[in-house]
């Protein structure tokens, strides 16, 4: 009966180990079938998402890169437009330029004016000259009246002596009738030239006054005129140096901007290294489900547990690097920040 009982006892036994190694057996193809899973479903999931991001990043980056050039081709147009304007560019001319030939142009007319005013001027003077032939034609007409009445009064004593000489004077009466008939017409041209050259000299007076009166205003005119000019010109220099120093200043702020914005290119290039890791890494998940299946069916085959070779594939990925960062975060340096001399900002 003792034997029956070991015997029994013996039959509980070797079921209950039978069971236990199947359940163990079941556990460990749940384990396997688990892994396989996380190569053959999960991993490709991961490694979808890293390449989707990458791809996405790298199409944003490319578009920003784009935008970022075509605005500093828009801004070394703009401070050549801006040169132009202002006339730094000496063989295209420019406001400034344009300023000094018009300021030419205008000191010229002026000059002309002047020239023209002293033209006038030597023509008055001229006029004035006149005044003293008048005043020398005046006595003239004095002297011949003086002289007519001198005569007169010569040939009225010639014919009262005459007269006393009774007829022996008879024809020396008729020559000092004459002689007064002479001089009476002498005395009548010498009134006219009188009157001609008082009215002569009116009219040279009248001609004298409006030379000096034109003269007057245009002194006047031209003083005016020269005023506008250089107040117009006051003005327009102050809107040409406002403007050259206006275009100064956005020069200097473009260049500032486009060089702010070929670093940003030059830092942009971070899109490089962060696809060349995902690109690594994603292409290391890849191999993972290989490994994992070859793992399962070693245990399929000999029953036997073979565990992935980590090494291998630390090994397989580490031969991948092209960079400094990827070697110091594999060394177990941390994760590497930029490079020393490079400073990126993530937005």
């Amino acid at each position: 009966m003792a034997a029956a009982a070991l015997l029994a006892a013996g039959t509980w036994l070797d079921r209950h180990h039978a069971a236990r190694e199947q359940q163990a057996r079941r556990d460990t193809a749940l384990y396997l079938q688990g892994s396989v899973d996380l190569g053959s479903r999960l991993m490709p999931v991961w490694s979808g998402h890293i390449e989707t991001s990458r791809l996405q990043m790298e199409t944003a980056i490319s578009s920003l890169s784009a935008r970022f050039a075509g605005i500093v081709d828009r801004l070394d147009g703009a401070m050549k437009a801006s040169d132009s304007a202002a006339g730094a560019e000496h063989d295209s001319g420019g406001m400034a330029a344009m300023f000094a030939s018009s300021q030419q142009e205008l000191q010229a007319v002026l000059a002309s004016l002047r020239q023209a005013t002293e033209s006038n001027n030597a023509m008055r003077g001229d006029v004035q000259g006149l005044s003293r032939f008048i005043e020398e034609l005046r006595q003239m007409a004095t002297d011949v009246a003086k002289i007519a009445a001198q005569t007169n009064l010569l040939a009225i004593n010639a014919a009262i002596e005459a007269a006393h000489a009774g007829e022996a004077g008879r024809s020396f009466s008729v020559l000092a009738q004459e002689v007064r008939k002479l001089s009476a017409e002498s005395g009548e041209t010498g009134r006219r030239m009188a009157e001609k050259v008082a009215t002569v000299a009116d009219a040279i007076a009248q001609a004298r006054e409006s030379a000096e009166a034109s003269a007057s205003r245009e002194a006047a005119s031209i003083s005016g005129c020269e005023t506008s000019i250089n107040s117009v010109l006051d003005g327009f220099r102050g809107v040409t140096e406002a403007l050259a120093e206006s275009a100064g200043v956005l020069k200097r702020e473009s260049l500032g901007i486009q060089a702010e914005v070929c670093e940003a290119l030059v830092q942009l290039q971070f899109q490089d290294r962060v696809s060349q890791v995902m690109t690594h890494v994603r292409q290391n998940m890849e191999a993972l489900p290989e490994r994992l299946s070859l793992s399962t069916d070693t245990y399929e085959r000999e029953g036997r547990l073979v565990p992935v070779d980590v090494a291998a594939l630390l090994a397989e990925l580490e031969a991948t690097y092209a960079m400094a960062e990827e070697r110091s975060t594999h060394g177990g340096g941390g994760s590497a920040g930029a490079p020393k001399n490079e400073e990126i900002t993530f937005f």
